[in-house]
């Protein structure tokens, strides 16, 4: 409402009042849109402290559990030493090893995931490292792992440069282990180191059914999947994403390719940036 007060009235011609009703149409609808503003704002706020809440109990819960798990990994291990165990013990303390440490891969993935959401950079210790010798170790701990499938490993050109291995050795398991998942029984999982003048390319490739082409542009967000085969044995979808913000850690890219033809490939340029001796 509108309200004019004169202390002599006045008779006003109809074009004055339609100027007054106009003129109360538009601050009204001002009015309204700063209330709609006022309340998208305030579901905005709660919606941010909603996600950053749960970005936080991740974190928390996440290290947490650390310490049981730990505790379960120390005992496991320490009864697999024994040299009284029978063949169907010695399997069954080996699954439990196994199911902690897939346990303690997906706590680190989701300590890394709070991290990167709430806007910091994960953190790299660089040291000088040898690319071809690290991934040769981390190919030899997932072949061990997957003994029936075949991972060939092949090396070129000069691999040394400063990387945190921790976190190199993370990049290459994500991506083995997601190559292992999404592809046919009985395939070769390819693996190649390539020296360059200053960076070094490393590459994973799987055979089968290619990535659909609409997922590509999201394949490194986080809760993504490339196809739903293998599900049943993934995590919540953190991999590719970890993957991705290590390589960023580190300066470097990371791309995929994915057709019927050749299978699916990813490839990581890391550059050197030697430490001085």
């Amino acid at each position: 409402m509108l309200c004019a007060l004169d202390p002599k009235p006045a008779a006003l011609t109809e074009d004055k009042l339609e100027l007054f009703r106009d003129l109360a149409d538009l601050v009204g609808h001002q009015l309204e849109q700063e209330d709609e503003l006022g309340r998208r704002d305030a579901q905005l706020l709660s919606a941010r402290e909603a996600a950053q809440l749960r970005e936080q109990l991740i974190g928390i819960v996440s290290h947490d559990l650390r310490n049981p798990l730990n505790a379960i990994t120390l005992s496991a291990a320490t009864l697999l030493r024994r040299t009284d165990l029978d063949d169907r013990a010695r399997r069954g303390i080996s699954r439990i090893l196994e199911a902690a440490d897939r346990a303690n891969r997906l706590i680190r993935d989701l300590l890394d995931f709070t991290q990167a959401r709430m806007g910091q950079r994960l953190p790299v210790k660089r040291q000088t490292v040898e690319l071809h010798a690290l991934t040769e170790q981390v190919v030899n701990e997932v072949q061990l792992a997957a003994a029936d499938r075949e991972l060939k490993l092949e090396t070129e050109g000069e691999g040394r440069g400063a990387w945190d291995p921790d976190r190199i050795a993370q990049v290459l398991t994500n991506l083995l282990t997601n190559a292992l998942q999404y592809s046919p029984a009985g395939t070769p999982i390819r693996v190649s180191t390539r020296g360059e003048d200053k960076a070094v390319i490393l590459t994973v490739s799987n055979e089968g059914p290619p990535i659909p082409v609409e997922l590509l542009p999201t394949l490194f967000e986080p809760m993504t999947r490339g196809t739903a085969e293998g599900s049943e044995r993934r995590s919540i979808g953190l991999g590719l994403f970890i993957v991705d913000q290590i390589i960023r850690a580190h300066g470097g890219s990371i791309e995929v390719s994915s057709t019927v033809e050749a299978g699916t490939s990813f490839r990581v340029l890391l550059p050197r940036d030697i430490l001085p001796a």
